[in-house]
């Protein structure tokens, strides 16, 4: 409640609450809606879905993760570790997949107690929804999409454009409406369609326990093009992922759920880790689900004026490091902390924005770079060399990508895996610092004056930063 009470102490001069509309419900667009209720402005929520559905299955909220929510909200940080399933101090890393022997694992615990953090835990969507939802529910309207957006009275206002062909005025509007945002569409028209990342996906969640559940929370199980995912989730289940190097569209349409879906994978699969086998067995056929993985370049521009995004709409991230959810609350924390900053001075929104903007690009392209770069690591996995009997010598998978593969074990477990946790967990940084509210400077206030005189040529001249649907 930290920014909360910052901002009802210099609240009661404000003569209207500043309204704020969000452009989708996600987990992202959920935790801004109740970071900004805390911080006493009126929030109106637009979803598209008419009912949630837990669709991915349960969700890994990291360290970072978990912090930004404590610093938003410490009673929503306590409840969703009352219901989610902690993996952070148990044993996590990669496996070969056919030798089933640990090539590499990583630390969670360590960063994460060094900085007072808890460990990461995974939380079922529909739970952690609800969380939010009891919170923030009143605030939101389903079955209803924001499909672009109207700059108002000189850019004084924003109006977001509805599905139903009504019109939603606010002070600002964010853009939390995932990888194919049409407010990301509205921003910066000239940018194309998201591009398929070189991987296909199934997941679903299989009824068993393994036998090394007590000391083991993730595995990634390695091959050739190909990987493999499982993370204990809670209540004798275990959410598992199936990542392949198939193009989108080429897998038959019944080979993508039920019964076919088990069987074409068992075939992919086939001489893998028995763990492996016992995982795709203990699945019912109506819980799998594949996709194909789309993705984006990272993006400078987040904000404009009055509008900005947040979340996937902004840096949609590849899934191996865990991190999209977390990282769409931090953007939810850093934006709350920069409205705070300015107060409810309407004038200066515009300026939080920007400010959010500076104070997110970076770090969030960072983590979509080493998210990118961890699938790319993965896919390129050869069994490694394995010396078997030094007399009479005997060595197994003697090939030189193998051999490149063991070379790069050493720095995997001693270099790399701590350092991308340390940084990974090193949020908010020096924005920990408790904001107060700051006053625009004169320079800031000249600055903001001549962008909005840019913005309102551009609108006369081409209509920029409107978005009809």
């Amino acid at each position: 409640m930290m920014l909360g009470m910052l901002a009802a102490s210099g609240s009661a001069a404000s003569a209207a609450m500043p309204q704020i509309c969000i452009s989708g419900g996600g987990i992202g667009g959920l935790f801004s809606a109740l970071t900004l209720r805390n911080a006493g402005y009126e929030v109106a929520v637009y979803e598209k879905t008419r009912e949630y559905r837990p669709f991915g299955g349960p969700i890994q909220i990291a360290s970072n993760g978990l912090e930004a929510v404590r610093r938003i909200d410490a009673d929503v940080h306590d409840e969703i570790l009352r219901h989610s399933t902690c993996i952070g101090d148990r044993i996590n890393g990669l496996k070969d997949g056919v030798s089933n022997e640990w090539f590499a694992t990583f630390d969670l615990k360590t960063p994460a107690e060094a900085r007072g953090q808890r460990p990461s835990v995974v939380i079922d969507r529909p739970a952690l929804q609800d969380i939010l939802l009891k919170r923030v529910a009143d605030s939101v309207t389903k079955g209803t999409e924001v499909v672009g957006y109207e700059q108002l009275h000189d850019g004084e206002r924003v109006a977001a454009l509805l599905s139903d062909g009504s019109k939603h005025e606010a002070d600002l509007l964010i853009g939390s409406d995932g990888l194919r945002s049409k407010m990301r569409t509205a921003l910066n028209p000239n940018e194309g369609a998201p591009e398929w990342s070189g991987y296909t996906c199934f997941a679903a969640i299989a009824y068993t326990v393994p036998h090394d559940i007590e000391t083991v929370g993730y595995k990634v199980f390695l091959g050739r093009r190909k990987y493999f995912v499982s993370v204990d989730v809670g209540g004798g289940r275990i959410q598992w992922y199936a990542f392949l190097n198939v193009p989108p569209g080429s897998l038959p349409d019944d080979f993508r759920s039920g019964e076919p879906a088990i069987s074409y994978l068992r075939d992919e699969f086939a001489g893998w880790s028995s763990e492996v086998f016992d995982l795709l067995e203990s699945t019912p056929f109506e819980e799998i689900e594949q996709r194909d993985l789309y993705d984006r370049p990272p993006q400078v521009t987040w904000s404009r004026g009055r509008v900005c995004l947040l979340g996937d709409a902004a840096h949609p991230m590849m899934p191996n490091l865990g991190q999209g959810g977390c990282m769409a609350i931090e953007d939810a924390f850093v934006l709350g902390r920069e409205l705070t900053r300015v107060g409810h001075e309407q004038d200066a929104f515009p300026l939080a924005l920007k400010r959010y903007n500076q104070n997110r690009v970076l770090r969030a392209a960072a983590v979509q770079g080493m998210s990118r770069l961890s699938s790319a690591i993965l896919f390129q996995y050869n069994h490694p060399v394995t010396v078997e009997s030094l007399w009479p010598p005997r060595v197994r998978n003697l090939r030189p990508k193998s051999v490149i593969t063991r070379a790069g074990q050493g720095f995997l477990q001693r270099a790399a895996f701590p350092l991308q946790f340390e940084f990974l967990f090193d949020f908010p940084g020096p924005l920990a610092e408790t904001p107060s509210k700051e006053d625009v400077s004169a320079i800031e206030r000249g600055l903001m004056a001549v962008e909005k005189v840019v913005n309102m040529r551009q609108r006369q001249e081409g209509g920029a930063g409107s978005a009809p649907a």
